[in-house]
């Protein structure tokens, strides 16, 4: 009699460096509000890898002036101009033709001229960041084999965004009234009086993990007679009373200036305002106080150069 044992085939253990090294999670949610995995193979809808840009730099303009007498240039400043994006879109769908147009329909859906998705990235460390696209070409896309047909098609998509820096999730950090401990004086005959945390108000600082400069929306939660909120000497100063369960938002971001008393605008009621961004870097130093026990909130969103 022949014995005969079956056993699972060897297979050669991973190297621990090998282990070590992830990918890029990529999603695409369009202004329909679907979601798209563009790293699933399986999807039906994936980014292939070449060609792939808008991870990198932003398009950066440099200015400068130059002098009759000194050799060179003396440099100015810079902005960041835009951020060109281009994908390779595999769509295709293995079941019938009927399948493969109503996902390619789908997805064209939500690059309609006009609208705004957001691509995000979940890096291997845990980081996600995200960026606001609009639809911008498919280069003039021609088919040499029928896709319905085949089920299959690959595009060249251009996108652009209007503020060319990632972002990062929205930092949020609040100052409100502490625990209310009477203070009765020696004999506990004196009237009730509440202890203001100030002092926490006047040391209050943020940091700001992203790569330039952002700013700062404020929101005010009454009550509270006067709040100055701002970054070092620039100062936003609310003089007037915002009632018990009312907020006030204050948003310094150039492109969305708005200072609103539970959705009705008050900024010619400010008597300072100021939108001095707000730097990177650690332990910057804000301009706080108020009076009354309300809360004052400071929400953020850090900026960054790439997308990895």
């Amino acid at each position: 009699m022949v014995n005969i044992v079956y056993a699972a085939p060897y297979a050669a253990p991973v190297p621990d460096n090998i282990r070590r090294w992830g990918g890029i999670t990529h999603r695409w949610t369009g202004w329909d509000g679907s979601t798209w995995d563009l790293s699933d193979v399986e999807g039906g809808v994936f980014l292939l890898n070449e060609g792939l840009e808008g991870l990198g730099m932003p398009d950066i303009t440099n200015y400068t002036h130059d002098s009759p007498v000194v050799h060179g240039v003396s440099w100015d400043g810079w902005l960041a101009t835009g951020r060109k994006v281009f994908w390779s879109v595999a769509v295709f769908h293995d079941t019938d033709s009927e399948g493969w147009i109503a996902r390619h329909r789908a997805f064209w859906k939500t690059l309609r001229p006009g609208k705004a998705g957001v691509w995000s990235v979940e890096l291997p460390t845990g980081e996600k960041f995200s960026l606001t696209l609009r639809f911008k070409s498919d280069g003039g896309h021609s088919y040499t084999n029928d896709p319905v047909h085949r089920g299959w098609e690959v595009y060249g998509i251009e996108l652009f965004p209007e503020q060319p820096f990632w972002e990062a999730p929205a930092v949020v950090e609040s100052w409100g009234a502490e625990e209310k401990v009477p203070f009765l004086g020696p004999d506990g005959a004196a009237p009730p009086f509440f202890p203001s945390p100030a002092a926490t108000l006047s040391t209050a600082k943020v940091t700001n993990p992203g790569d330039v400069e952002t700013f700062i929306q404020w929101t005010i939660t009454g009550p509270t007679e006067t709040v100055t909120v701002g970054i070092g000497s620039a100062r936003t100063v609310v003089p007037f009373p915002v009632p018990d369960g009312s907020k006030l938002v204050i948003d310094t971001n150039p492109r969305n200036l708005i200072a609103e008393l539970d959705g009705v605008d008050v900024m010619e009621r400010l008597s300072e305002f100021n939108y001095s961004p707000l730097p990177p870097g650690e332990g910057i130093a804000l301009s706080l106080s108020r009076s009354g026990p309300g809360a004052v909130e400071a929400r953020f969103t850090p900026l960054m150069l790439m997308g990895v």
